[in-house]
């Protein structure tokens, strides 16, 4: 359904002056999404917004299990590119939650995860590229998986890995901890 949707086109990265990432930490059934706009080194603002998860996590399955809560975050931040903790297009059915949120909100979304959820890795020069049934759906770079969630192509995957891991995401996901922590300590 998503898959279908998906608008590959290169994004003028030198162009995005805003930018948006968003990660979810989890306490019990409960999912703290945070959302953060600033740029690639930094957050400006963020959002957060907490609620009961009930769908269980299942690999390949994670947008049902955070989109919803995602959107409540991303709620009324805009940006001119959305960085995704999760994966795009490097995803069984090509439909990652990078590629959900991209499609349902019309924006410009990379994904980028932290683990291999399938495909094989193929060098080609200097770039680690993510085959998927014999298709470059995404680039491996360190740790590190990055692939099109919509409105980006291939190339503007590339040109992010190289810039290193965003501290935009980095500390958006320690952020989601520390609301997390918060939580569990106002619990006790």
């Amino acid at each position: 359904m998503f898959a279908s949707s998906i608008r590959e086109e290169k994004l003028d990265l030198q162009e995005v002056k805003e930018v948006c990432a968003v990660d979810v930490a989890y306490n019990g059934k409960t999912g703290f999404a945070v959302a953060s706009r600033g740029s690639l080194d930094e957050v400006r603002e963020h959002k957060v917004y907490s609620g009961e998860v009930d769908f269980p996590y299942i690999s390949g399955y994670l947008f049902m299990r955070e989109a919803p809560i995602m959107m409540k975050a991303l709620e009324e931040m805009k940006c001119d590119l959305l960085l995704v903790d999760g994966h795009g297009t490097a995803h069984p059915r090509r439909s990652g939650i990078a590629v959900v949120l991209g499609v349902l909100l019309d924006i410009p979304t990379v994904g980028i995860a932290k683990s291999r959820l399938t495909g094989d890795i193929v060098q080609e020069g200097d770039v680690n590229y993510v085959v998927v049934n014999g298709r470059k759906e995404g680039v491996k770079a360190g740790k590190y998986f990055y692939s099109i969630g919509n409105r980006v192509n291939l190339e503007n995957c590339v040109e992010l890995s190289r810039m290193g891991y965003p501290q935009i995401l980095r500390k958006t996901d320690k952020l989601t901890k520390e609301y997390k922590k918060k939580e569990s300590e106002e619990g006790k």
